[in-house]
């Protein structure tokens, strides 16, 4: 991975072989980001998504062992469980220009991906909601308040 930053922006080139989600939280846990929003282009040759059923209440998953095109990836990076989180979505075409679409699971670069990160100061925070076992974002809340109900706060591992 290459990176330079741009007044508090970021801007990464992960190269191929590298995982996106591993190297992208090793790159937000060593500058101790622990909220803001990410966008990239690039693509893949292998790439695991997810789809969530809200009937069933569970994650489908389909992995792609091939070339894809990632069109756009849009994510953003919130605290769970105390650590940082990366959720992300994108969209991503084959050679035969067919498109699939989902949660970013997983995803090996080939031959690059360009990740633009722009930090939110302080913490952003999820916890799991009750009613649909998703961990949400909480927006607004203070780190303190949070760990009244028994969130805790980031930390850096």
């Amino acid at each position: 991975m290459q990176y330079a930053k741009y007044g508090a922006d970021y801007v990464l080139r992960l190269d191929e072989g590298e995982e996106v989600v591993e190297s992208l939280r090793r790159f937000l846990v060593d500058r101790d980001i622990m909220a803001g929003y990410f966008v990239a282009w690039g693509a893949f040759s292998r790439l695991k998504l997810a789809y969530y059923q809200p009937d069933v209440g569970e994650y489908k998953e389909r992995t792609f062992n091939q070339q894809l095109e990632i069109a756009s990836l849009l994510g953003n990076i919130a605290c769970l469980n105390g650590l940082p989180a990366i959720h992300a979505h994108l969209t991503a075409g084959d050679d035969e220009f067919r498109t699939y679409s989902g949660h970013l699971v997983e995803g090996t670069v080939r031959p690059m991906l360009e990740v633009f990160v722009t930090p939110l100061p302080g913490e952003l925070h999820r916890i799991r909601s009750a009613r649909t076992s998703l961990a949400v974002l909480e927006p607004g809340v203070a780190p303190e308040v949070l760990e009244t109900i028994g969130v805790e706060r980031c930390t850096i591992p």
